[in-house]
């Protein structure tokens, strides 16, 4: 064997000052983590001066690993004290057993810092020095341990060197592979590694490389918690070969960790540098991994790995068959979810083999930790459900959506694209469920969404009810919306009870939610049920706003009594004033003078009506959508009073004030109704002409169609056709 020379830093001793500061500066003292170290058997002095290998009873000769605290500690090599280079090998040894032997371990270890390794060193030497190696471990001295271990090493490699006929190499062995388990116990994860390499180097035993294998391993594991991935790396790479070197082992756990750990270090120095030569390294390192160990409980995890390569290499084919091994051999792993989620939160489409991963695989992915409060998956896969026709997903998936979308906005979005997508009746479906606040323990007490909402302790958010809510009106679902209020328990209760409260709360029973009920029975013609709610969240739930004020006034405007119409227009009226001091209400006050003015109508006081409306008319203030209503009422006074002369003339005043059209259209189809009760059917049919051809998509256009063709060629209306 090719003599090895030492390398621990060595410094000659020049005078007793010098040797004084190196003694009391041999080694820097760090604090570390507590370890759990186990060591070897020691070795004793024998009668003829070889020094043995002796364990104590039932103790393995195979090497333990142990977990180390992440603790990065950078130590400085020890420097041992020079001594005399004329005292002999044997005095030293001598010196030594004799500090070891009288109680007085300090003074021992000393002494070992006093030896020169330049000098000849003998193996009583080496014996007295892994002693008090091992009474230190003993005395729970565990960085003079460590550093004692350190020297014991150095002296080992150069008698391997000097004299490999008295000390065998597998006997050095023992002492590199406990030297390197205390080293990286104390965090000193380089120095430990190089003796741990030198035992690899000098391995010819099946037994020796196993030990050595697993004391790599726990050194690697020391470098990663430290951050060292360089040796950990190294020590990774030399387990491998230390495993495949012993019968036993070449297949088991541990050679599959080492081949493991010896990629993932490979992976992140290239993310660290970018190569592509070290990516593709690291790639051909995880592939060598899921090729011996196909089945092990990391294959997944070591999949993940490898797209993150194939990626980094602009490999879009190798990442999509990888994402597809992955996908169909291990369909129910964390590392599955995390390229769920990847994909998921990027811009792009999803591919036909992940949206049927969603739809399969829903309950997993619901029930997984990684991924079921992410919106974006929830929403990918209430798409893919959706669009596939798949029930069961996707009335999970919309269960799990409504129950953690605070906000609503992902609802809206979803909602918006299944529209868009043409899947209206998919959508309708969904926020039906949302609208309703659908309890699925009611109608499948074991079924996934059923234990989803009984977990959360809601049926749905209040920000999701009022997606679903907007999403109704504004695609002109007012029929589903006004179902849904008809069909909701307890909306008309006061929350004077914490259970009242308690259930509001879980059913997403926010007050925009029951002002869009209230809406959506008003657009259906339930106008007395419309009124009621109005009155109930104003009065009860107290809701003050300006807009839900002026509604309630509407409505009692048309349908309730005189009094309370009266009482609901003055509170619109005291609101729209001081919106108007506030700087924002400009218009507010002539809404409410409008509704004034209908109810003055209503009791057939028209002048005082009419006076109303055009105090409206010549306001500065009044959008000009609001005059040309008021203009227009004014004429519907005239025709109510069958003064159809000046009906006409306020009908045609109404197109000049401006940007009003529907209120044109409407004076339009009113102006040629007054023209036929005065028998000028030309006249009338101008009108009803114009309506149809400058605003053909207006309400009042298909009226105006029918009027047209109830008129006789000889210019005369048809009997009993003419309705206001």
């Amino acid at each position: 064997m090719t003599s090895l020379t030492p390398r621990v830093t060595t410094m000659a001793r020049t005078d007793q000052s010098s040797h004084d500061h190196l003694t009391s500066r041999w080694h820097w003292r760090l604090a570390s983590a507590e370890h759990r170290v186990r060591t070897w058997g020691g070795l004793v002095k024998s009668r003829g001066g070889v020094e043995q290998d002796r364990q104590a009873p039932g103790t393995p000769r195979h090497f333990r690993r142990v977990r180390i605290g992440a603790v990065a500690l950078c130590i400085l090599l020890a420097v041992p004290a020079a001594v005399s280079r004329a005292e002999s090998p044997d005095t030293t040894a001598t010196n030594l057993i004799a500090a070891v032997d009288s109680e007085d371990l300090g003074a021992a270890v000393a002494a070992v810092a006093e030896i020169d390794l330049r000098d000849q060193q003998s193996l009583r030497t080496l014996a007295a020095v892994v002693r008090i190696a091992r009474r230190c471990e003993q005395e729970q001295r565990r960085d003079d341990a460590a550093e004692i271990y350190h020297t014991a090493s150095a002296i080992c490699e150069r008698l391997v060197g000097e004299q490999a006929d008295e000390l065998a190499v597998e006997k050095a062995d023992v002492i590199w592979n406990a030297a390197a388990s205390s080293l990286t116990a104390n965090g000193r994860h380089a120095d430990a590694l190089r003796w741990a390499t030198l035992a690899a180097e000098s391995a010819d035993q099946a037994s020796t490389s196993s030990r050595t294998g697993d004391t790599l391993l726990a050194i690697a594991a020391g470098a990663l918690d430290s951050d060292d991935k360089l040796t950990a790396g190294k020590a990774y790479r030399l387990a491998v070969e230390m495993f495949s070197n012993h019968a036993s082992r070449q297949a088991g756990p541990d050679i599959a960790t080492a081949r493991l750990g010896y990629a993932w270090t490979l992976v992140m120095a290239a993310n660290d540098s970018g190569s592509p030569e070290h990516i593709q390294k690291s790639l051909d390192a995880v592939q060598k991994f899921l090729d011996h160990h196909p089945d092990h409980s990391d294959a997944p995890s070591a999949l993940l790995l490898k797209i993150s390569c194939q990626t980094r290499l602009d490999d879009e084919e190798g990442v999509e068959k990888t994402r597809a091994a992955l996908l169909n051999k291990h369909p129910r792993s964390s590392a599955t979810c995390e390229v769920v989620k990847t994909a998921c939160g990027s811009d792009g489409e999803l591919s036909e083999q992940l949206r049927t991963y969603l739809i399969e695989q829903h309950d997993y992915v619901l029930m997984s930790p990684l991924v079921a409060g992410d919106l974006s998956i929830l929403q990918a896969g209430l798409m893919a459900a959706a669009s596939a026709g798949a029930p069961d997903a996707e009335v999970a998936y919309a269960t799990a959506l409504s129950l953690i979308d605070e906000h609503g906005k992902v609802a809206t979005e979803t909602l918006h694209q299944l529209h868009t997508d043409g899947h209206d009746a998919a959508a309708q479906r969904i926020a039906m469920g949302w609208l309703t606040a659908r309890d699925e323990s009611q109608r499948s007490p074991d079924s996934l969404s059923a234990r989803m909402q009984t977990k959360s302790g809601k049926l749905v958010t209040g920000g999701v009810r009022e997606a679903a809510c907007r999403w109704a009106g504004r695609t002109g679902q007012w029929s589903m919306l006004a179902m849904a209020a008809e069909e909701e328990p307890g909306l008309y209760e006061r929350q004077n009870t914490e259970a009242a409260k308690q259930e509001t709360v879980a059913r997403g029973r926010t007050l925009h939610v029951k002002r869009l009920f209230a809406e959506a029975l008003l657009q259906n013609g339930k106008t007395a049920r419309s009124l009621k709610l109005w009155e109930h969240i104003v009065d009860d739930d107290g809701a003050d706003d300006f807009a839900t004020l002026l509604r309630l006034a509407e409505t009692a405007t048309e349908v309730g009594d005189i009094p309370q119409a009266k009482t609901r227009i003055a509170a619109a009226r005291a609101a729209a004033m001081q919106s108007d001091r506030d700087g924002d209400g400009a218009g507010s006050v002539a809404m409410t003078d409008l509704l004034s003015a209908s109810l003055e109508i209503r009791e057939l006081r028209f002048d005082r009506g009419r006076a109303l409306l055009e105090q409206i008319v010549r306001s500065g203030r009044a959008e000009s959508d609001l005059r040309g209503r008021a203009q227009w009422m004014i004429g519907e006074t005239f025709f109510m009073q069958e003064n159809f002369h000046e009906a006409i003339t306020a009908y045609r005043q109404v197109e000049g004030i401006g940007d009003c059209d529907q209120w044109t259209a409407a004076a339009l189809v009113q102006a040629g109704k007054s023209f036929e009760q005065l028998g000028r059917t030309r006249e009338a049919t101008i009108c009803y002409s114009a309506l149809v051809s400058r605003f053909g998509d207006s309400p009042h256009a298909n009226g105006a169609r029918r009027r047209l063709a109830a008129m006789t060629t000889d210019g005369t209306s048809s009997p009993g056709t003419l309705r206001r």
